[in-house]
């Protein structure tokens, strides 16, 4: 609650402030004699916004106070209120009230606001007592407050561009560490004097901690807590539920885990869609949820947590569960597989069916249902960010899908492997585990090379094949296989040899170059020379078996 308290607070400031601002000039206008309605409904706007967002709050007197103050302006649109002086000093002095109620909570969030005199005022007002008795009574002296001119902010707002600008800039100084890192491994095959290469190693390692520390805190700058997402949500839950005649608990964990503006702007998309499936879907009618022994609330619960580098992002419901069996036959019955396929699948491996576009069990077509339309968008923008997704469900217990995502899209930690050469870069968000198995163990299927790891039939890209390069010629028996994921899909990828794990920044690929096939971006090395970014999405989909078999 501090947290949204201090956002509020900000942002009401802002709002009086910009109020004030339009009075001042609706004043001057007036006295003037100009007649100015659109400046009335500016200094409106800025009351509007202000008793909306304290409503939010549960600030109710200050609400209502807000309220009052628009009522009166409203009185000046329709004309049965004139823009008199005594009108304006009122107005001033309800500013001034507002002021002093935010100092108040920033003091004491639980400060007990009272605004009867000011709605007193403002009654006396509108009733044409200030007029008849020339003047305004303030029933108390009249102070001049100018405390909020010195007032300091511990806010700056800042375009999100410029700090994108200045994350760049420290990926560029990510970059040239690495150079400098290089230079000293050089510099040590050749120079002899000791001393010289303590020092220079010394200030290598400042500047790296230096670029480090730097790049922690403009990460820090773009980092929003998981809340501002999670919060938009009560309303829909709320909603949905009583359409569909359920009740819902939505609880909320781990609200104050942060990462970065531009996972947070993207992520409410997958989430809406999987909510509204656990409502629809999932979650039973009160009378249901009775004769299965269940509380006739449900609980649906948003959970968020950090994981290294990464994100997990999990929505649960208490319902029915995933039937697999009416999953199989549904699948069959659209034509997505076969009767001999349905057998074959483990469970587990029925459930990647619901990411199928066009899939659905709803029997019929609601604003929520039945369309084909949800968790195929959920696995394609999961895929976008370089993430996976896991669903674990239980018949009768209720469905859980989880999400994980890296921190931040601009710079990542990669896993560098080499192939036929050439330096690829793995996203290290979407490797699940490197191997080293005996080419034996690859098998050839119609669909492609596959293996078989710890009971799961994973298939296998090579790529040297992939990408057309030169075959590495090699008398070894073993090969590097990294087991990666992405969205529903698992697989692996064939590599000559692996290199490590590094930091990388992404640089977005020319348009001109056109769509590039298993290929997310680029990266400037240490040397100078670029890797590119291997797209874990576009590798698995290549697949002749598309990786969804492989299991979560």
């Amino acid at each position: 609650m501090s947290v949204l308290l201090d956002e509020f607070l900000e942002d009401a400031a802002e709002h009086l402030e910009a109020a004030e601002s339009s009075l001042l000039l609706l004043e001057k206008r007036v006295n003037d004699g100009l007649h100015d309605e659109g400046g009335v409904t500016l200094l409106l706007g800025n009351l509007h916004t202000l008793k909306g967002n304290a409503g939010m709050m549960g600030l109710t007197p200050l609400q209502q106070y807000v309220h009052k103050m628009e009522s009166v302006l409203k009185q000046v649109v329709d004309g049965s209120l004139s823009l008199t002086s005594n009108l304006f000093e009122s107005f001033y002095s309800a500013i001034n009230s507002l002021r002093e109620s935010l100092e108040k909570l920033a003091k004491n969030p639980a400060e007990a606001l009272d605004f009867s005199d000011e709605l007193t005022l403002l009654e006396y007002l509108v009733s044409g007592g200030a007029e008849r008795n020339g003047g305004i009574s303030y029933g108390r002296e009249k102070k001049d407050d100018f405390g909020y001119i010195t007032q300091k902010s511990n806010t700056l707002k800042v375009n999100f561009e410029k700090l994108d600008d200045l994350l760049n800039l420290v990926g560029e100084l990510v970059i040239q560490r690495t150079t400098l890192l290089a230079f000293e491994a050089k510099l040590k095959e050749t120079v002899k004097d000791r001393a010289v290469i303590e020092a220079f190693s010394e200030s290598s390692q400042l500047i790296g901690k230096s670029a480090a520390d730097l790049r922690e805190a403009i990460m820090k700058v773009r980092m929003l807590p998981v809340k501002v997402v999670f919060q938009r949500f009560n309303r829909l839950v709320r909603d949905l539920s009583h359409k569909h005649g359920k009740e819902i608990n939505l609880v909320f964990e781990g609200e104050e885990t942060e990462l970065d503006k531009t996972v947070v702007d993207e992520i409410g998309e997958p989430l809406l869609h999987l909510i509204r499936n656990a409502v629809d879907h999932g979650i039973e009618s009160p009378d249901e949820r009775r004769m299965s022994g269940k509380p006739p609330v449900a609980t649906l619960a948003l959970r968020a947590r950090h994981e290294n580098n990464h994100i997990i992002v999990s929505v649960e419901d208490d319902g029915r569960g995933i039937p697999i069996e009416k999953l199989k036959n549904s699948a069959v019955a659209k034509g997505l597989i076969d009767h001999r396929q349905a057998r074959a699948l483990s469970d587990q491996e029925a459930l990647q069916l619901v990411f199928i576009p066009g899939f659905s069990t709803s029997r019929e077509v609601t604003e929520t249902s039945g369309r084909g339309i949800g968790l195929d968008v959920v696995k394609n923008a999961v895929t976008a960010f370089n993430g996976m997704i896991d669903i674990d469900s239980m018949h009768g217990a209720g469905t859980t899908f989880t999400i994980k995502l890296p921190l931040t899209l601009a710079i990542i930690a990669s896993l560098m492997v080499e192939v036929s050469g050439e330096v690829f870069a793995v996203p290290l968000s979407g490797v699940l585990e490197s191997i080293k198995i005996d080419k034996a163990e690859i098998h050839q299927v119609a669909s492609g090379e596959i293996i078989n790891l710890r009971d799961r039939i994973l298939p296998i890209v090579r790529l040297n094949e992939f990408f057309g390069l030169n075959n590495t010629t090699t008398t070894e028996e073993m090969e590097y296989v990294v087991i990666v994921g992405s969205g529903e899909k698992r697989g692996g990828i064939i590599v000559d040899r692996l290199i490590g794990q590094q930091e990388i920044v992404i640089k977005a690929m020319d348009d001109y170059l056109g769509p590039l096939p298993g290929i997310s971006g680029g990266t400037v090395l240490g040397d100078g020379s670029v890797a590119l970014i291997l797209d874990i999405g576009s590798l698995m989909g290549k697949t002749g078996r598309g990786g969804t078999d492989g299991g979560l």
